[in-house]
Formats: C-alpha cells, sequence, structure tokens
C-alpha cells in the first residue's frame, strides 16, 4: 500500500477540526488497508512506530532533520534555516524547498509517480530510531535523507513530522478507536469493546490488527499481560468528608495520598518493569525501587499499582514530587537515587499469577495485594483504614497531613468497585489539603496557547492560556489566562518547552473563544492554584451549563512552580471537576 494515500488522509484531517469528519477519513483508510498493515497505519497515525511502553523513540532531533533536508534537496543549511525561520515548521519547509529543487508538485523525482510503500516508510523510520552508538548521528541523517529523497515534497512534510515527533494531526486515541469500530465493528457501538481491551494492554496497534483479522471475538479476548502496561483508574474529587461518604454509600477505604509518581510495577520471576502514569518504561529511573520489589514481593507474576516517593536520606522525611523528578534522567542515575531514594507504597493489586483481579471488588483486592508483600524498609502496603463516620475520616486526613501527604484517596468498597482501568470513575474520590481552605484549589491544566510577553518578559511568554479536559467530548476547553507564579528561569525556560508543540492555528481539540498569539499541542501539564471559580463568558469549561453562553473560569490563578511531566493532558483535571468545585462553592455561599 502507498505511503501516499496515508498522507491523503493526513491532508484532509489537517484539513478539518471535526472530529466525526477525522474519523471519516480514518474509516475510509482502513477499509482500504490491508490487513497485515493496519498495526503500522495506526503507530503511523498516532506519530509513533510503537506503543507508548516500548523504548523505541523516533524523536529525532530537529538539527539532524534538517540537515537531512539540506542533502535531500541541495540547498543549504543556511537556507533551509532561513525558511524554517519563515515557516515555523521543518515539514513545511520540507515540502516548499523540494517542489522549488524539483521545479514541480508532488509526481517524485524526475516526474517518477510516488514510490514509497508503507511498509518502507515505516521499516526506515524503524532503523532510523534504533540507530545508535558511534556514528549514529550521520546515519540517522543519511538514513532520513534517503527517505526524503525518494519521497515527493507532501510525503517529505509528514516524514520529517513523523521523525521529529510533531505529527500534529490533532487526532486522539478515542477518535482512532471510533474509526476502528465503526470500519471493522460494525459500528461505533462496538467502541467500549475496543477501548477495554486497549485500557488492559495499552497497544492500539494490537487491538487494531486483532478486529481487523478476527474481528470483535479477537478483542473480546485480550486479557492483561504482565509487561504490559494496563491504563491507570483515575480520581473523581469532592470539597468535604459528608460528601464523600455520602457517595461511597457511608462507608469507605480511605488511603494515604502521597506527593510522588504513580508507577505500575510489573513483575515477572526475576524482571521487574516499572511504567509511568503515561505508560513509559522508566526502570532504569528507579533502580532502588526495583530491587525493593524484587525482595518484598512474593508473587511470581504480578501487576501493581504504586505510588513511589522521594525520602530524604538524613532525615527519613518525605520529599515534595518536584524533588523526585531529579530522577527523571537518562544519567547519573546512580548519583541522584543516593540523593533522592524512594519508597514504594503499593495500593493496589491487577494481576498475580495467571488471575485478572481488575474485575474483583477492591476489599480483595486489597486482601490478595497484602498477602503477596514482605513489607520491607522500602516498600510497604499504602497505609489506610476502612471508615465509616466523618469524625473519623477527618482524623485519618489530619494524620495524613502530618505525614508529609497531599490529603486522602477513598475508595468505594460496593460489590461493584472494581478496578475501571482507564476510566475516571466515582469509585475513588480524592480529598486533598486545599480543598479545606475557601477557594484555594491546586488543579492541573494544560497549556494550549501563549501571549507575547512585554517589558522584562520581552522575548518570552507573557501568559499562558490553561485548559482542563474534557472526557465527554474529548476536548481541552479553556479555563483560564495565567500569567503569575513564573520565576525568571521559567520564563526564560517556557519558549524552549513549549516549542515542540507549537502551531500556527488552534489544535482541532482545543475549544477556545479566546484567540493568543501563539498555539500550542495540549501536551504540557501544570498545577496551578486559584482563588475561585466563576461564570465567564471568555472560557469554554462548562460551557451552557451553569448558564446560557456562560462557561467556567478560574480567577487570579497562579502557577505553582510544578510541571507534570508524569501526567500526560488527559489526565489532568476535568471539566466535570471544576463544575463540582463551582458548585460547591455556590452551595457554600448560599449557605
Amino acid at each position: 500500500m502507498q505511503y501516499q494515500r496515508l498522507v491523503q488522509a493526513y491532508e484532509e484531517i489537517s484539513a478539518t477540526t471535526r472530529r466525526t469528519e477525522m474519523a471519516a477519513v480514518l474509516v475510509g483508510l482502513l477499509r482500504e488497508t490491508p490487513p497485515s498493515l493496519v498495526h503500522q497505519m495506526v503507530y503511523l497515525t498516532q506519530g509513533k512506530l510503537y506503543p507508548e511502553f516500548v523504548p523505541v523513540e523516533m524523536g529525532m532531533a530537529e538539527r539532524l532533520a534538517l540537515r537531512a533536508v539540506a542533502e535531500a534537496s541541495g540547498y543549504a543549511e543556511e537556507e533551509v534555516q532561513a525558511s524554517l525561520a519563515s515557516t515555523g515548521d521543518l515539514g513545511a519547509t520540507a515540502q516548499d524547498l523540494l517542489e522549488r529543487a524539483r521545479g514541480h508538485g508532488d509526481t517524485g523525482t524526475e516526474g517518477e509517480p510516488p514510490r514509497l510503500s508503507i511498509e518502507e516508510v515505516y521499516q526506515r523510520l524503524d532503523a532510523i530510531a534504533r540507530a545508535s552508538g558511534a556514528g549514529s548521528v550521520g546515519e540517522k541523517t543519511r538514513l532520513l535523507a534517503e527517505l526524503l529523497s525518494q519521497a515527493t515534497p507532501v510525503e517529505a512534510k509528514y516524514l520529517i513530522r513523523t521523525a521529529t515527533g510533531k505529527l500534529r494531526l490533532g487526532l486522539a486515541d478515542m477518535t482512532l478507536l471510533d474509526a476502528l469500530a465503526i470500519a471493522y465493528g460494525g459500528g461505533k457501538g462496538a467502541r467500549p469493546i475496543l477501548e477495554r481491551a486497549y485500557n488492559l494492554i495499552s497497544d492500539l496497534g494490537a487491538v487494531a490488527t486483532a478486529v481487523a483479522t478476527g474481528g470483535l471475538d479477537a478483542v473480546k479476548a485480550f486479557s492483561i499481560q504482565p509487561g504490559k502496561p494496563i491504563r491507570s483508574m483515575l480520581a473523581q474529587r469532592l470539597p468535604s468528608p459528608e460528601a464523600i461518604l455520602n457517595k461511597l454509600g457511608g462507608r469507605c477505604r480511605a488511603e494515604y495520598k502521597y506527593d510522588g509518581e504513580r508507577v505500575q510495577i510489573h513483575k515477572m520471576g526475576q524482571r521487574v518493569i516499572l511504567f509511568s502514569r503515561r505508560l513509559e518504561d522508566i526502570s532504569h529511573q528507579y533502580p532502588d525501587a526495583v530491587q525493593w520489589v524484587l525482595e518484598g514481593v512474593k508473587a511470581e507474576k504480578v501487576i501493581l499499582d504504586s505510588e513511589a516517593v522521594a525520602l530524604d536520606p538524613d532525615t527519613g522525611e518525605l520529599l515534595p514530587f518536584q524533588q523526585l523528578m531529579h530522577r527523571r534522567r537518562k544519567y547519573e542515575v546512580a548519583e541522584k537515587a543516593t540523593q533522592y531514594p524512594v519508597f514504594v507504597y503499593p495500593f493496589d493489586l491487577l494481576y498475580r499469577d495467571g488471575v485478572d483481579f481488575t474485575a474483583h471488588p477492591l476489599p480483595e483486592r486489597r486482601k490478595a495485594l497484602e498477602e503477596s508483600l514482605h513489607p520491607s524498609h522500602g516498600l510497604q502496603p499504602m497505609p489506610g483504614m476502612v471508615v465509616d463516620r466523618v469524625e473519623d475520616l477527618n482524623v485519618l486526613f489530619q494524620e495524613a497531613l502530618d505525614a508529609g501527604c497531599e490529603g486522602l484517596v477513598c475508595k468505594s468498597l460496593k460489590p461493584d468497585s472494581v478496578y475501571q482501568a482507564g476510566s475516571r470513575g466515582w469509585n475513588w474520590i480524592k480529598y486533598k489539603r486545599e480543598y479545606v481552605s475557601e477557594m484555594t484549589d491546586t488543579v492541573d491544566l494544560v497549556v494550549v496557547g501563549a501571549l507575547h510577553g512585554r517589558g522584562k518578559r520581552a522575548g518570552s511568554y507573557g501568559s499562558l492560556l490553561l485548559s482542563v479536559y474534557d472526557p465527554k467530548t474529548d476536548s481541552f476547553p479553556t479555563v483560564t489566562k495565567a500569567g503569575t507564579g513564573f520565576t525568571d528561569q521559567d520564563l526564560a525556560e517556557l519558549p524552549r518547552r513549549l516549542e515542540p508543540y507549537r502551531l500556527d492555528h488552534p489544535h482541532p481539540r482545543v475549544d477556545a473563544r479566546m484567540k493568543p498569539d501563539v498555539w500550542f499541542t495540549p501536551a504540557l501539564v501544570i498545577e496551578v492554584l486559584g482563588a475561585e471559580i466563576t461564570l465567564s463568558p471568555i472560557h469554554t469549561a462548562d460551557w451552557g451549563v451553569e448558564k446560557t453562553e456562560r462557561g467556567l473560569a478560574i480567577r487570579f490563578p497562579r502557577f505553582t512552580g510544578r510541571y507534570r511531566p508524569d501526567k500526560a493532558p488527559e489526565n489532568a483535571t476535568t471539566a466535570a471537576e471544576i463544575l463540582q468545585m463551582y458548585r460547591a462553592r455556590v452551595k457554600k455561599v448560599k449557605s
């Protein structure tokens, strides 16, 4: 199958912001794709070569890709750089320079028709991604230049974007699941079956191949596989112990909420893999945690949901999340492990020796968890207790704060208290320190735009346009514009941090009425402290829910200094949470 057909679909997707139209383009593409190539087509359309948990990253450095464009087009690197300064997109620059060099459009080198196949493109990009060691920089550049030389100009645009990790189609996984359901499952109603499988193994290419070759029966047969991360269950939030107990039927298990990094542990004999909330293999960052697991987990094969928390090696006190981020590096891991050792708190058991526990209620999972551990200095079950009185919940909450925690996570004990992989349900509810105060809630927001700075902020961004995530529409409605709380160092680094996500148009998943100077792909998540939530004619979160032609906005937002690289944009605070916080405030004012 020609790569040109995939590029044609990319062009059509890029020309619309309507999710239904994107899905329709994908359905047509899927129906033309041979089943043996569906997984490659899906990965490439996601802008990757493998699922997140496979440690093979495309992400070629832009400077190397720029050299490849120069070599393929015959232009000097300085000329390519000048064109890039004008377009802001190396893919668009590659298309423009190749068209000018060849003196025509998309008919290929010397007037030949397009000749790259999807298989060949995938294999060559894979070779580029895997090149390593001495001479790998030159090898990557050479391989990409060869590929560009055989591509049509418009194909070159998307090859460059894929190679540099900036495909920017605006497609969400949920849109791909919709298209797979329609193309192979008989209609959009089949999506829950596909989504369940995806939530269990986090591999959309594998799900696509299964439904394309074996139909829905093949997808229904999917089960948990140690070594492949399960998409994390997320919690809702409520502002008071009374509301929490009422929501959970008067009784819950309340556990400490540490200020650490969520880690999913997969143990297979003597092999241990640690996955981040974003499904990345982070085992190399936590060699001490791997050792704790080998020493403290009895089961041969097990999957645990856990929290890794940084400790002060001198005092034994818990350190904040930002200190733990010093462990996110490729080099000097042993040194940082000594400076910032971790303690591991497993809080859920999802799989053990052939048994899928995600469909079991929480009491059964907790019992199995405790049976599976040898508590030690570095690994212990998450502290907590079963409570059915507001007074007891308040006492435990204070104990958690005294221990250095953010608060509590209160969990349902009902028969239906299953582990809802990939979902944010009411089986878990967060109760954090800031909810006690009058609207001083920290929220995790996604950067979707920026306004240029003036005066001392000239050359950087003066404020950021921020969004929540709305899972109902799979979109990012705006909720505030933040310009305070940023240090001089933050301001100096923001353009560099955000440059990989820069766009010259609104991202298709961003719902905004405000127009910033610069748009971004929803990717960077930051923590923000707000004063209150009010109705707004400008921001689109929960638009029209409380009042016609009004959304909700956070007033007086302030960046706390915490970037959240551990959180995907879909893990940010949701529109429903903002609505809940607003209604709780209104109710309190009225009372």
